[in-house]
């Protein structure tokens, strides 16, 4: 019990360098917390709204890694026209994405070109308020972008250097929040008769897989996906991506070992006398690094709960303020927490280490 009251007293003593040294470990939390549940937040956000479309198949051109990463306009339209004629299709619709920088100043925003009477007839889209587009400059949105950028039916958006005129707003969320005209984001993109993939709806009597089946045959070599897959893609991210979170992972932990580290490094050089005093009084040295490593436990598990409230609380303002989407897993904030654990052991190892292994006479006369 003599090493945990002194443990606490040191704490106590030093409480500038124990809540620098709390918030560095705070920090390599947040950055966790908050950078992986923005990822996959928003990814899983963006399946869900995919899963939305109505139709069963997606169809598109080989050679993207995954669903995420095909944006661009690479397909010939004449493929949507060659899938309506195969047996058990009802309808098919070419849809173009175009991924750009938000106009928020962070992140990025996907826009949908369709032609939006055969996008009706593949999906449950519905206009709620106004009209849908026409050749012109329009677009349409969905509640949620309503909401978030305070914007009403009249407002003009800009889109590729241009400005756009807001027609109508659609019902259910689906894909992405703001569709225009296909043939006008071809014009814009300079690739006329392209799309990015073409949905497909197959005929009540017909399973997806035997529509895949023989689009496969009459058509192989291209990349279908079940729309019912969506969700679990997206969730799964892309390897860029969990590459990236990886890397987040890692410099957390560098950041909050370094801090540790070096408050530790500094307690032992402002306590070098005392602990002289403690090793000539009999202390062995097994004492001193249990001491010294339980101090820098104690100031993890303070960090890591300090992390959580700054997480959340960051949380709670980011999707209230922007149309950012935050999901928070309990698994990731276990990886944060276990994150903080052992950059605070290690972090303190070195320091006390070199605090055992100090020689007691010299330590005593340490000025």
């Amino acid at each position: 019990m003599m090493d945990n009251s002194l443990v606490a007293t040191n704490v106590r003593q030093r409480p500038l360098r124990t809540l620098i040294s709390v918030v560095g470990v705070a920090l390599g939390v947040v950055l966790i917390v908050l950078v992986v549940g923005l990822s996959r937040g928003m990814l899983k956000e963006q399946g869900r709204r995919n899963s939305n479309v109505g139709a069963e198949i997606i169809f598109r051109r080989p050679g993207a890694v995954s669903f995420t990463s095909n944006f661009g306009l690479s397909l010939p339209i004449q493929y949507a026209q060659r899938l309506s004629t195969i047996e058990g299709i009802e309808n098919v619709s070419p849809v173009g994405q175009y991924l750009k920088p938000s106009d928020q100043g962070f992140g990025a925003e996907l826009i949908d070109g369709i032609e939006y009477e055969s996008y009706a007839k593949v999906s449950n889209i519905r206009i709620v308020k106004g009209k849908s587009f026409s050749t012109g400059n329009e677009v349409i949105v969905d509640p949620t972008y309503v909401k978030n950028r305070k914007v009403k039916l009249g407002d003009s958006i800009e889109l590729f250097g241009k400005k756009f005129t807001i027609t109508g707003i659609y019902e259910p969320e689906i894909g992405s929040r703001i569709k225009m005209n296909l043939s006008l984001m071809q014009s814009i993109l300079n690739a006329q008769d392209r799309a990015t993939f073409v949905l497909v709806k197959c005929k009540t009597n017909f399973t997806e897989q035997n529509v895949a089946a023989e689009i496969n045959q009459q058509l192989p070599g291209n990349q279908l996906l079940f729309v019912r897959d969506l969700q679990e893609l997206y969730e799964k991210g892309s390897s860029a991506l969990n590459t990236f979170l990886s890397v987040i992972i890692v410099i957390s932990i560098v950041i909050s070992t370094l801090v540790i580290m070096l408050a530790m490094y500094t307690t032992i050089t402002e306590r070098t006398r005392e602990i002289g005093i403690l090793k000539s009084l009999g202390a062995p040295k097994r004492f001193i690094i249990v001491t010294i490593e339980k101090e820098a436990l104690l100031i993890s598990l303070l960090g890591i709960v300090f992390g959580y409230v700054v997480a959340l609380a960051g949380r709670f303002l980011i999707t209230y303020y922007t149309p950012l989407f935050i999901d928070i897993e309990t698994k990731w904030m276990l990886v944060a927490g276990l994150c903080g654990i052992v950059s605070g052991f290690f972090g303190a190892l070195y320091p006390a280490l070199r605090a055992a292994n100090q020689d007691p006479i010299k330590a005593i006369s340490y000025e």
